[in-house]
């Protein structure tokens, strides 16, 4: 078992003697093919190329393992006395523990399970070949590199990325399919997949840590934008563009995006704005340049935008342009058992979210547009368009001799009159 990591040596007795963190083969073995020596861990440095062994059996006085979820671990050993901190990518630290742990514990074979740590106990290798191992593995900045840029197919990594990738751009190479492999590079912030021909996003795609995601000139129409349901993603993005994707329809997934604050749309073929687009708090750049858009929602004055680009869109030149777009339900029509639930939940302010009430409820509470007096409509539902007289934005870009007008919900006849 090998394990290509960073280490630092700390002696006890000496602890001024501490090292930085230096580029390590971390290997467990025996030292020889005899059957009857000891496991041992190998360390393999650019400095140390002949290794540093420590004996296993007893000779481990503890292993620290709070922040493996960061991919740090520390071995401490008592002789000689020295603590070996490791930082590594979460999922390889976490095999080569595992491993450690069924070395220590003495654990024979599993007959059922072939590829467990245990079951491999008998199969370790002797520690000679990591020994003649060639230092290029070490001085090479491929296995540790933090940032990977490929704009040509030549440069596509045929053994597949360093699971250390903090930042990958895989741009203008017509790439079809997305690829899997990226789903395994926890580590990952920033993803530019920017200018290929992109039909479809895996789901999984939502569990990563991604502030920064460019999708921009890729083929996402017809992409269902389920990964943006993942609690992961809807904390953690922060920037997300999709423009010129040949999208009809705003991804309405998007207003579950807490924390998102840059999003991307232009260039696409967008006539409306969803009314929940307001739930998205944090927002504060929104580029809608050169869609088809010809009014926005009114809840969109409850925004606090730094700047909205709604420049190159189909907004009116004056009010004779405008359609009056009155619509009034049926007064007496009686509700679902759902939006009576709805109403409930809004009338004693209980919070809500897939955790304490059902999904289907939940999507209903983030879709329903809202009046101006705070209140959300359900049944009775009057449309109008009217102009915006103030937009909470502090720079609003559109053409010179264009209008923008809002599409306002009333929930009764009365909010209506007073607008």
């Amino acid at each position: 078992m090998k394990l290509v990591c960073e280490t630092s040596v700390v002696n006890r007795n000496v602890p001024a003697t501490r090292r930085g963190f230096q580029r390590t083969i971390l290997a467990i073995g025996k030292n020889s093919e005899k059957k009857s020596d000891e496991t041992v861990i190998m360390l393999k440095t650019t400095e140390n190329k002949s290794g540093s062994k420590y004996e296993l059996k007893g000779n481990i006085s503890k292993i620290f393992t709070r922040f493996v979820s960061e991919g740090k671990a520390t071995i401490s050993f008592n002789v000689p006395e020295h603590d070996v901190q490791i930082k590594s990518e979460v999922i390889q630290l976490t095999t080569f523990l595992k491993q450690l742990k069924a070395v220590l514990s003495g654990e024979k074979p599993a007959q059922n399970r072939t590829n467990s740590p245990a079951a491999t106990l008998g199969k370790l290798s002797c520690l000679s070949s990591v020994a003649n191992m060639k230092s290029s593995v070490l001085s090479s900045t491929k296995t540790f590199s933090t940032k990977c840029v490929i704009r040509r197919r030549s440069d596509y990594p045929l053994k597949g990325f360093s699971r250390n990738l903090v930042t990958l751009q895989i741009s203008d190479i017509k790439l079809i399919r997305f690829d899997p492999q990226i789903l395994l590079l926890r580590s990952l912030r920033i993803l530019n997949l920017s200018n290929n021909c992109i039909e479809k996003i895996p789901r999984e795609l939502g569990q990563l840590n991604l502030t920064d995601i460019d999708l921009s000139g890729n083929a996402l129409q017809n992409e269902r934008w389920e990964w943006l349901l993942e609690p992961t993603i809807q904390n953690r993005l922060q920037n997300l563009n999709v423009g010129s994707n040949n999208l009809s329809y705003f991804p309405t997934n998007l207003v579950y995006s807490k924390g998102l604050v840059r999003l991307d749309l232009q260039r696409n073929h967008i006539q409306k704005l969803p009314f929940a687009v307001w739930k998205m708090a944090q927002l504060r750049l929104l580029n809608l340049s050169g869609n088809q858009i010809a009014s926005v929602p009114e809840s969109m004055v409850r925004m606090r935008l730094e700047q909205i680009d709604l420049s190159e869109n189909n907004l009116s030149q004056n009010a004779s342009t405008v359609q009056d777009l009155r619509m009034s339900s049926n007064i007496n029509q009686v509700a679902s058992l759902c939006e009576l639930a709805a109403r409930v939940v809004v009338a004693r302010k209980i919070p809500y979210s897939p955790a304490t009430i059902p999904f289907v409820l939940v999507e209903m509470m983030h879709r329903t547009p809202i009046c101006g007096c705070g209140l959300l409509c359900f049944t009775t539902k009057i449309y109008e368009r009217v102009k915006v007289v103030r937009l909470n934005c502090q720079q609003l870009i559109m053409n010179s001799n264009h209008m923008l007008y809002a599409d306002c919900v009333f929930c009764s006849q009365r909010c209506s009159a007073r607008s």
